[in-house]
Formats: structure tokens, C-alpha cells, sequence
């Protein structure tokens, strides 16, 4: 796996917590952002896997709750604690010990460039999502009609 395939993987688990609307950069990297500053923040604190992955799940559990409606449809908010926790297990698993070697300032870096390729796999996610949607509703209708 390459580092575009990790971008891309935690743009589907972030797309299964919140659907980003329209395409403005800072609703779509949301949930990248966020957990970059839960990481970077910490100003030099080392922490353990453990305790980054905490900080980075409350981050964005946080971060769901604060967002509008107007910025992200948020699928299904019952177990939305786990879908945060595979999220920050996954964004420091592989991104911040496997693509930043387990940095901070590395990942602070490097967050703009992998902002980058987020929002576009993101926007990527979100355009197969809508076709597939767009073709079952037109299967279905098909269906009905032969039934007629």
C-alpha cells in the first residue's frame, strides 16, 4: 500500500462519519484537519498510540457535534464513538507513524499536501457514492415500471 492508498482509506472512514456538502476545502478536509491540530497542538508532548488515538477520536467526535447541518450530512449518529475511534486508530496507524514516522512536526509539515489529496478523494468518494445512489433509483424505477 502506498501513501495515497492511506490517504484515500481514511477518506472513506472519515466519508462513513460525515458527508462533507459542497466543495468548499474546509468542510471537506474538516475531519483531516481536525486531527492534525489534535496531534499538533499538543506542542511537543509525546504521547503514546493510545493516547494520541484518544485525542484525535474526541477530537472529531467533538468536531461532528459542532458542525451544521449546513456543512455535513452525518449518516448515523448511533455508534458515531466507534467510527471515530476506527478513524483515529487508522489516521495514526498510517498517518502519523507510517507517513510522518511518528513526527508531529512532521505531520504539521506534510498537512497541506495530504489535506490535498483527502479533498480529493473525498470529493472522489462522494461522486462514485452519488452515482451508485443515482443508478439504484433508476433500476428501481425501471423495475416498477415493467411491473405496470
Amino acid at each position: 500500500m502506498n501513501e495515497s492508498d492511506k490517504i484515500c482509506q481514511l477518506a472513506e472512514l472519515g466519508f462513513n462519519i460525515a458527508q462533507p456538502k459542497g466543495f468548499k476545502p474546509h468542510a471537506v478536509e474538516r475531519l483531516f484537519r481536525e486531527s492534525v491540530k489534535a496531534i499538533t497542538e499538543l506542542r511537543g508532548v509525546d504521547l503514546s498510540k493510545c493516547d494520541y488515538r484518544a485525542t484525535v477520536s474526541g477530537r472529531i467526535q467533538k468536531t461532528i457535534d459542532r458542525m451544521g447541518d449546513d456543512q455535513a450530512f452525518v449518516p448515523q449518529r448511533m455508534g458515531l464513538d466507534a467510527k471515530a475511534d476506527e478513524f483515529a486508530d487508522y489516521f495514526v496507524d498510517k498517518i502519523l507513524n507510517d507517513i510522518c514516522d511518528g513526527k508531529p512536526g512532521r505531520l504539521k509539515k506534510m498537512s497541506n499536501s495530504l489535506a490535498d489529496g483527502f479533498y480529493s478523494a473525498t470529493l472522489s468518494i462522494r461522486r462514485r457514492y452519488w452515482n451508485e445512489r443515482n443508478l439504484n433509483k433508476e433500476k428501481n424505477h425501471t423495475e416498477m415500471e415493467e411491473m405496470r
